[in-house]
């Protein structure tokens, strides 16, 4: 539990840190201001730099005198923390633009409780003499759509603060607003060609690689990189190769033989980079159901992290500081738009397990309202909020970065018209120009190389589908399907099956008070589906962490 929890009352500010002394972890206070940076700063060396300053105590000093509270406008990378201002008794606590830096609030009788560890800070308020009660609407929320939407977390009167977010907190009056530095809201289409724009995104992009792997320079590391057998990986990996900034190490975990492997491990040779496969083989991570629920902190399906979790245990290459990734790259060129215009969000992509809809549809339709395009409700909801628990697993060992998910990064995406991203349109086109390498190897996705739009629809509707057939219903080799086939893994392993049976044995006597919830989660365990039994050992295992 690292991080740093804060409680306030009474104009009394009670702020404590867990800190270690790794990467850009500080805290300046003096007489004026106390400053919290917790995380790896990016841009750390650029803002010495413009402000033509050595000390990174100093250059705090500078940015909060010039901007204030907005200083973390000028701050790049997986940070979070806060600005005590002592003249003024408030404090601003705030996370990264996309929120993979945890930070959630509460008030409990008159007192404000901030922490960066929902688990925590559930203790924190027991210990206080607070007894805290499950969210039955975020639970079901939670199976429907296999994670929490926006500020929502399991615990009722806890929320988590947004991306791009900082929390003002009056310290004299005890009250908080939750403010925005970063948003995505309201920019701009692009007002050049698509050739412009496949230029613009090629420089922009140029420079988030640069940043994350000049960074491993300043902090005496090597490279790591994760590849796999998709574009986002291999795209970032080869422009960085292309600026002279070869990983020491490139690291792929799956299934043993499927295209994960096959592909990453062919373009490892081609470059002659040193390969670190972790095979997933046989899936004895699915027992470790309290681990991952600990590390998602029952906000997203511990499923979704937990073969992650196995890899980071097994790696064997240490010398490194960041896990350089691709993450959400296709979902900003285009897999967040479901058709080529601009639209209101629906409930694509969203709605995981459609049987609990009816209990959700409608505080998903208001959150759907509050949003004027898809793009946006999905970045925050399934990129922020669902896929990227696995950073989280990650950060367990090292912080993971990705060009894709850079401030400028992110914001020129959104600028792209949803007509050139459609079905990653506009994604083939810039990496045909600009890096064509990552085209003369097949795609995960079509089974085909990426280097005309026809195959992306060819290879969706025919290849993949072709292949699946292949393994599952003519060769009878279903783990070979898929990058973890989790239910192959527990059809075929009897002491995986015991784990669950046993996990639901002893722990479904800790919802018998909830009849409705109690009937749901037994009905799901009996399911013949691995994906349904373990939503039900899931629930029962966030029960067994918090309540």
């Amino acid at each position: 539990m690292k991080g740093f929890t804060i409680k306030i009352t009474q104009n009394k500010v009670d702020a404590r840190s867990f800190m270690t002394k790794d990467y850009d972890n500080s805290f300046v206070d003096n007489d004026t201001y106390g400053f919290l940076l917790e995380g790896v700063l990016l841009n750390r060396e650029k803002l010495l730099k413009q402000y033509a300053l050595k000390d990174f105590s100093t250059l705090i000093g500078e940015l909060y005198r010039k901007r204030g509270e907005l200083m973390t406008k000028e701050l790049e990378g997986e940070i979070r923390g806060f600005i005590w201002d002592k003249m003024n008794s408030k404090v601003f606590v705030f996370t990264n633009p996309t929120n993979t830096q945890n930070v959630f609030y509460a008030t409990f009788n008159d007192t404000i409780y901030v922490d960066t560890n929902l688990i925590r800070l559930n203790e924190t308020l027991k210990e206080s003499g607070i007894r805290t009660q499950p969210d039955m609407e975020s639970l079901y929320q939670f199976l429907c759509f296999s994670n929490l939407p926006e500020r929502k977390t399991p615990i009722s009167g806890i929320s988590k603060l947004l991306d791009g977010q900082y929390l003002e907190i009056d310290c004299l009056t005890n009250t908080y607003q939750e403010k925005e530095y970063f948003s995505l809201k309201g920019i701009p289409y692009f007002s050049g060609s698509k050739n412009a724009a496949i230029d613009q995104v090629h420089e922009v992009f140029r420079e988030s690689v640069l940043m994350e792997y000049e960074k491993d320079t300043e902090l005496g590391k090597n490279h790591l990189s994760l590849l796999s057998g998709g574009l986002d990986s291999r795209v970032a990996m080869m422009y960085a190769i292309k600026n002279q900034e070869k990983p020491g190490n490139v690291l792929c975990f799956s299934q043993s033989g499927y295209p994960d492997h096959t592909i990453s491990e062919k373009i490892a040779q081609d470059y002659q980079l040193h390969y670190e496969f972790i095979p997933l083989n046989g899936g004895k991570f699915l027992t470790k159901i309290d681990e991952l629920t600990r590390i998602s902190e029952g906000m997203v399906f511990y499923t979704g992290g937990i073969h992650v979790k196995y890899a980071v245990e097994k790696m064997q290459y240490e010398n490194f500081a960041l896990f350089h990734s691709g993450q959400i790259g296709d979902g900003v060129l285009g897999g967040f738009n479901s058709e080529p215009k601009r639209k209101k969000p629906t409930r694509f992509k969203m709605v995981v397990n459609p049987q609990f809809l009816p209990k959700v549809s409608a505080s998903l339709d208001k959150i759907l309202d509050d949003y004027e395009t898809e793009e946006l409700f999905l970045l925050r909801n399934i990129a922020y909020n669902r896929t990227l628990l696995g950073a989280h697993v990650f950060q367990e060992k090292r912080y993971q970065t990705s060009p894709f998910m850079s401030k400028d990064f992110l914001k020129t995406a959104i600028s792209l018209p949803e007509e050139w991203k459609f079905n990653h349109r506009f994604y083939l086109e810039w990496i045909k120009k600009h890096c064509p390498e990552s085209t003369k190897y097949k795609w995960e996705r079509t089974l085909m190389k990426p280097d005309a739009q026809w195959k992306t629809t060819f290879g969706d509707k025919f290849m993949k589908r072709g292949f699946k057939a292949l393994y599952e219903k003519i060769l009878k080799t279903p783990q070979h399907s898929s990058m973890y086939p989790y239910q192959y893994y527990y059809d075929n392993d009897p002491e995986i099956q015991r784990v669950y049976q046993n996990y639901f044995d002893e722990n479904i006597g800790r919802i018998d008070g909830y009849e409705e919830l109690s009937k749901d989660v037994r009905t799901l365990f009996e399911s013949k589906h691995f994906a349904e039994k373990s939503q039900a050992v899931n629930i029962l295992a966030i029960f067994k962490l918090f309540f």
